[in-house]
């Protein structure tokens, strides 16, 4: 079989893909090596082709791996294999029977990503740092061996273990230091840590085009063009349900919806951005960074339109009514979905996973509006980064939030929501996610 490109960049689009295959392909000859059987996969996944059965027969014989001639080439693709479908204790056992040696440095970023989505119930409950801290150190120590001139990720595992278990500031300075643009898309967020004297001025607006909608409490989203195509109506649609009396506002980023919106029809007032910021100097990954955190960058504009903003993603549905949140939360200025607020936490998640991005309400307080403007300061010197550096801007919104959350004047009033205000479906497997998302969206 023909050598297939394992360049990271590369495996990130094959095996992170959640759109539907182009085509599937049900065959499986079971005779064939096992070696021979990963590789055929990945060849096929790079085509967007979903093969059921040879995936259901990877999944079913992970041991073989021990005991076949596996060669570096067809071990870094079943590492990968095995993270399109989240399977991280047969990541972690990979890891701890086959010989490292020889394979590509990102696959230490799966192993280390493996044991940190195994911790799920002690990050859940809070509690365990000592536990963290002793088997995130075993971990460490097995990967250095494997690796032993990773130098720079090593440095990120430390920093991830010192963040989890508590030492935020220095693991701060620890990943501001750091190449973000090396490790797997999961720890892209390393690329937007940034230290306070590092944020200056915020986005000067000038690209954007502003239409407000009617309502005084809204829910904003950004997207680019195949995002709203896919997915806006649907969610327009939905929202008109649950919050016909408010507002939903798109801020869309490099195109034009109003012919599209004027078609729609429904029962619920609509606002729109036209966002024509320059992308050129933007990579496509980084653009996608850019679609997901420009509601943030620019949320201050949106705080001075609105009495309250709730900050969604489009392909998801907002369950409660807008208004009555701003309500029942009038003595908060922002309103996170997160643990962070939790007393008696000694374990947090990484700081690009800590707060959600798809369901957050600030008020339009003084308070709100402060922290609106910190959020577009800092997601503005990640933008210039990335144009300049070329550095990620993926998980770039949910590292401004838990850093804004960080570095908050007292003053600025934080609470949770006691409800769950925004609901999503999909695992993000691969070839499975965008299609759950859909489904769930058209639900009546």
């Amino acid at each position: 079989m023909t050598a297939l490109d394992q360049d990271v960049s590369t495996l990130i689009g094959c095996y992170s893909n959640t759109e539907d295959p182009v085509s599937t392909d049900s065959s499986l000859d079971a005779h064939r090596a096992f070696a021979d059987q990963i590789l055929t996969f990945g060849a096929a996944t790079r085509r967007g082709i979903h093969m059921p059965m040879l995936r259901q027969y990877l999944l079913e014989n992970v041991p073989a791996a021990a005991s076949a001639a596996m060669t570096p080439q067809s071990l870094t693709e079943l590492f990968w294999f095995l993270f399109s479908q989240k399977a991280w204790e047969k990541i972690d056992w990979l890891s701890r029977t086959v010989d490292l040696g020889g394979l590509p440095e990102h696959v230490a970023d799966l192993c280390f990503l493996a044991f940190y989505r195994m911790q799920k119930d002690r990050l859940m409950s809070g509690k365990g740092a000592l536990d963290f801290k002793r088997n995130a150190d075993a971990i460490r120590k097995r990967l250095a061996d494997a690796w032993p001139d990773a130098r720079m990720r090593h440095e990120a595992y430390a920093a991830m273990a010192l963040h989890v278990t508590g030492a935020t500031d220095d693991a701060r300075r620890m990943f501001s230091t750091l190449d973000g643009s090396i490790f797997i898309e999961p720890f892209a967020g390393i690329a937007s840590v940034l230290m306070p004297t590092d944020v200056a001025a915020g986005p000067d607006g000038d690209a954007l085009e502003i239409v407000p909608c009617r309502a005084k409490h809204v829910t904003l989203v950004s997207l680019d063009r195949t995002y709203f195509e896919k997915f806006a109506f649907l969610a327009a649609r939905r929202y008109a349900r649950t919050n016909a009396s408010n507002g939903l506002h798109f801020h869309c980023v490099g195109f034009d919806p109003r012919e599209s919106i004027a078609g729609w029809k429904l029962p619920v007032s609509l606002g729109v951005t036209i966002d024509r910021e320059d992308m050129h100097m933007l990579g496509l990954r980084q653009q996608r960074g850019y679609f997901a955190g420009a509601r943030f960058l620019h949320l201050s504009r949106y705080v001075d339109l609105y009495q309250s903003v709730f900050v969604a993603d489009v392909d998801g549905h907002v369950a409660r009514d807008v208004a009555m949140m701003a309500e029942e939360h009038r003595d908060a200025d922002i309103v996170l979905t997160t643990k962070l607020l939790d007393r008696g936490r000694d374990i947090t998640r990484l700081p690009w996973e800590a707060v959600s991005a798809g369901s957050l309400l600030v008020r339009a307080t003084a308070g709100g509006r402060e922290f609106a403007r910190r959020l577009g300061t800092y997601l503005h010197a990640v933008v210039q980064n990335g144009k300049a550096l070329g550095r990620p801007i993926w998980y770039a919104d949910q590292a401004a939030l838990f850093y804004c959350w960080h570095d908050a004047p007292d003053d600025i009033r934080f609470s949770t929501f006691t409800k769950f205000a925004f609901v999503q479906r999909g695992s993000w497997q691969l070839f499975e996610g965008e299609r759950e998302r859909l489904e769930f969206l058209a639900t009546d």
